[in-house]
Order: structure tokens, then sequence, then C-alpha cells
């Protein structure tokens, strides 16, 4: 079997469970072990073994236990050969691959040698040679920006934000997205974000996605990543990635509105758009015109543009009258204040005990 093509043998799994439409979540209950294990053996992380072979012809009636366990000696086989590979590297290639790579931040406390470390972050990054990088993530356009994030960051980010897709989401049911099913839900958004306690309000926030055909998951961002959020495909499925570097309730759920702009304006499932964290501080006649408009969506979404405006008008930006304001708008004070503060009005230091942490 060509290693260029070799996946593990959960992939092809996940690929027979996706035709007959049958859920990781229902698939755990047939075969009686736990959800853990099942996204072990799905994303190549645990080996296959006969008792679950012979369990997984109760459900692929047609696919003998041998076929499994075949193809399971194989892929072994071939991650030996990968493995065996890596002796050629020396120190100092494996050094600079762990530079670039970020080996001793992803993998850290794992207590792994440089060689097994390489050969883990192949799998993660799914590709069977660091050669291959720069051809399989040529499609991340991150190198508009000259303060951009680099492109490995981004993308061993992306990877294991999608390791947690079904970690995170235990919701999400058969039910597809449909852009106008989506659209006449997005008020509910809104009432969510009045949750002060904005985790609460994010757990909703998932269901609500969840419900609605959306992944959403929550990673913490690589150094050098530069990463915010991204809009991506997840058996054939939208999903929403975000970092954890947010500090304020109003900030994770600007960048959460921004993804979802990004959802209703631009989503294609062959693409992957990455939201970096600069992108905020960017004039919109410099910004990258799907950022700019998902964006703007954000921004009118909780805060009517006209009644901005004429609020701004007044010049009197203090506590209560912010309060009234956003009484009016129907959000919590704080993003009134981060709306001001971006656009000018407020300096940074300003009024930021209102917002909530």
């Amino acid at each position: 079997m060509s290693k260029e093509f070799i996946v593990p043998t959960g992939s092809i799994i996940k690929e027979y469970l996706d035709e007959i439409g049958m859920s990781q979540k229902e698939c755990t209950k047939r075969l009686g072990i736990s959800e853990k294990h099942l996204s072990n053996l799905l994303n190549g992380k645990s080996r296959l073994t006969e008792e679950t072979a012979i369990k997984l012809e109760k459900i692929f009636h047609e696919i003998p236990a041998s076929y499994w366990l075949n193809y399971e000696s194989k892929y072994r086989e071939q991650l030996k050969r990968e493995e065996i590979n890596l002796k050629d590297f020396n120190e100092d290639t494996l050094n600079q691959l762990n530079q670039r790579y970020k080996f001793s931040e992803v993998f850290s406390g794992l207590g792994w040698d440089l060689k097994k470390q390489a050969n883990e972050m192949l799998k993660l990054l799914r590709i069977s040679s660091f050669d291959q990088f720069d051809r399989v993530y040529s499609n991340l356009k991150v190198d508009f920006m000259e303060d951009g994030g680099e492109k490995e960051a981004i993308a061993i980010w992306l990877n294991l934000a999608r390791e947690e897709v079904e970690i995170q989401n235990k919701d999400l049911t058969n039910k597809k997205y449909d852009k106008e099913e989506f659209l006449k839900s997005l008020n509910r958004f809104k009432k969510l974000a009045l949750n002060k306690d904005y985790e609460n309000s994010l757990l909703s926030a998932r269901k609500l996605l969840n419900r609605l055909g959306v992944y959403l998951v929550f990673c913490d961002a690589i150094v050098n990543s530069k990463v915010r959020g991204a809009l991506t495909t997840y058996l054939k499925s939208p999903a929403i990635f975000l970092s954890g570097r947010f500090k304020t309730h109003d900030h994770i759920w600007f960048a959460l509105m921004h993804e979802i702009g990004h959802l209703i304006l631009h989503y294609d499932e062959n693409e992957t758009i990455v939201t970096l964290e600069s992108e905020l501080e960017l004039d919109p006649q410099n910004q990258e015109p799907k950022e700019n408009e998902a964006n703007s969506f954000a921004r009118d979404f909780f805060i009517n543009s006209d009644d901005f405006r004429k609020f701004i008008e007044t010049d009197d930006f203090n506590k209560k009258n912010i309060e009234d304001f956003a009484d009016s708008q129907n959000i919590l004070p704080g993003i009134v204040v981060a709306r001001l503060q971006h656009d000018g009005y407020l300096s940074y230091d300003k009024l930021n005990y209102i917002k909530n942490k």
C-alpha cells in the first residue's frame, strides 16, 4: 500500500459510518465502548483490536472482521516504516523541525523523543513527509498580511481543533445546515449573549449551533499562529473554530458572530477561512474583503448602526448613558464599551470595569 494514500483504519470506519448515516455517539452504544475509545480509534490514536473488529461486523454486515484487521496491520506496518525512515534525520534536522512545527508546545509533557514527536506531527497534519507540507497547505490564505501568522502554526491549530470536534460537540444530530433556517434563528444568539456567565452562554451557543447543523470548537491557539478563529468543514457540515485568546465576554461573542458572519456570507465547503487576531485593528480599507464583511456583520448584529451613530453624537459616554444605550439594543454594556474603544471614542483604559471578564 502506497504511503501517500494510507490513512488510519479509523478514517475508513468513519467514512462507512457517514455513508450509512450513523453518528459516532450511536456507534459507541452499538459497540459497547466509550466515546473516547471510539474517538481515539477513528483518529488513529488507538490500535483496532480483534474484539472491536468482530463487533464491527454487526454494524457493517458485508464487511468481515478480517478486512479491518488486515487494513490495520498494513497501516501499522506503514507507521513503523515511517518511524524507521525518521531515523535518517540527524539531530540538527530534528531540532529544525521541532522549531518550525512547534513539537515542544504541541507534545509538551508526553515524554516523547524528537523522532516520536516528528512522526506524531506527520499524523496530526495528515502528511507522509514534511516535504509535502507546503503543497498540502498551500490553500491557507494567510499571506495577505505582513503580520500574518506562521502557516505551520495555523495548520497545526486547525488540525488540533479538528480532533476536538466530536469530543466537544455532543448535540449535533443528523440535521444538515440550512442557511434560511439558520437566519430565522439568528436573534436567539443575541439573547444567549445576554448571559453574563460567558461560559454558560457559549455552551448554549454550541447547543444551538449543533441543532442547526454547525460544529463549534474552542482550541487554544499555537504560538505564532495569531489566529482568532476559522470557518471550515467537517464531515460535510460547517465547523467554527475559535482560539482561547479572549479575556472578556464582548471579545468572545464578537469573534463567534464574526465567524457566523462568514458562515452566512461566505461559506464554501471546499474553503477554510482563517481570521487572524490583528483583523480587528486593521483599517477597513486595508482589510481583506471577506474579513471586512464579517466584521461589519458582527458589529451590526449587536448594535444598530443608525442608533449607534445617534449615540456617539451625544459625545457623553458615562456609565449610565452606556447602560441605557445597551438596554435599548438588548445587549450587555461591555459590548458598547468595546465598540466605543475600537472606534476611538473611548481609550482602551476607560470603563473596562463595565466589561464582563
